[in-house]
């Protein structure tokens, strides 16, 4: 449904495209009334949607697909990512020119092992958070995507709105099939603590975890990258470590590995098993980022958790 009308007794306009309600009021209608009038017609005619320029994301579904029905690796470059390229920092990794350099080149890698992960919001946008994201970085991402390419949903790991229980569990059941009797290498911030507390990983035949500082892990990228080239080729990179998994999913593509950065998919699974469409505090890990902030984290209780690391890099 399409239309654009302005209500009488308050004066502020409406317009439904597509689905998306937006209300708003004119500092001044009687100037610039006409221009709201016609911006449907103006928005619907081709000749202005011809200039629109939308890079290829395929959905969450699809994407997931594509991961378990081929070895390829998975690289994503979310918010977060696209404000370390605009050149700020983030809550948890500082601003540092080579990450931004190496994420730059992520969006255009042309390798075909390794599947580039964007967050899908060029086009609609699901909140205002991601309308002021997309505002301040989309002139200066256009210039480092491939249009050519088809690229993947990052939300593709961190998946919550399900339609029922058994939907999700579906999902999360075809997830888990990636590392199926694979040998899985977790690089993870400390605090993470990926498939601990719940099945996540139950299905693997070993884990082994290389546990990496809580912030600014880029600033030892060269030493985690080191630790994970000696590992043997048929392991599995299961990665949660912000950006720096992003820039480790293609140099471990690169050196023959299949790595897949993950991040959210243990805190998003956590919250699917309490039936919550949000993410949710967790006892004995990190979920929101001002929780990174805290001086400590309390212990882990699974033993099984400290058996499983081979390296903790502070």
């Amino acid at each position: 449904m399409f239309y654009i009308k302005r209500t009488k007794s308050t004066g502020r306009y409406e317009i439904n495209l597509f689905g998306l309600k937006m209300k708003f009021r004119l500092g001044n209608r009687h100037i610039d009334a006409y221009k709201f009038d016609n911006l449907l017609y103006e928005l619907a005619d081709p000749r202005t949607l011809a200039s629109v320029k939308l890079p290829k994301v395929l959905n969450a579904y699809d994407a997931l697909y594509a991961l378990t029905s081929s070895g390829k690796s998975m690289a994503r470059c979310g918010d977060g990512e696209f404000k370390l390229i605009m050149g700020e920092n983030i809550s948890f990794q500082k601003y540092d020119p080579k990450l931004a350099e190496r994420l730059k080149n992520i969006l255009r890698n042309r390798n075909d092992n390794i599947l580039v992960g964007i967050t899908d919001a060029f086009g609609f946008c699901p909140n205002n958070y991601l309308k002021q994201v997309m505002v301040q970085c989309r002139e200066t991402l256009y210039k480092y995507l491939d249009f050519s390419k088809t690229y993947i949903d990052t939300n593709v790991t961190r998946q919550l709105g399900f339609q029922n229980y058994e939907q999700g569990q579906d999902y999360y059941n075809k997830m888990k099939t990636l590392w199926q009797n694979k040998n899985v290498v977790l690089v993870e911030g400390a605090g993470s603590r990926v498939g601990i507390g719940n099945d996540l990983l139950n299905n693997t035949a070993s884990v082994k975890r290389i546990v990496c500082p809580i912030k600014d892990a880029f600033s030892k990228y060269d030493e985690i990258l080191k630790i994970c080239m000696e590992q043997p080729k048929d392991s599995l990179f299961v990665m949660a470590l912000g950006p720096t998994a992003t820039v480790l999913a293609e140099d471990l593509t690169n050196a023959g590995y299949r790595a897949l950065d993950m991040g959210h998919v243990d805190t998003a699974y956590e919250a699917f098993l309490r039936r919550s469409n949000k993410f949710v505090q967790i006892e004995g890990k990190i979920v929101f980022n001002e929780e990174r902030n805290k001086s400590s984290l309390k212990p882990c209780t699974d033993k099984k958790y400290y058996e499983q690391i081979i390296t903790k890099i502070e």
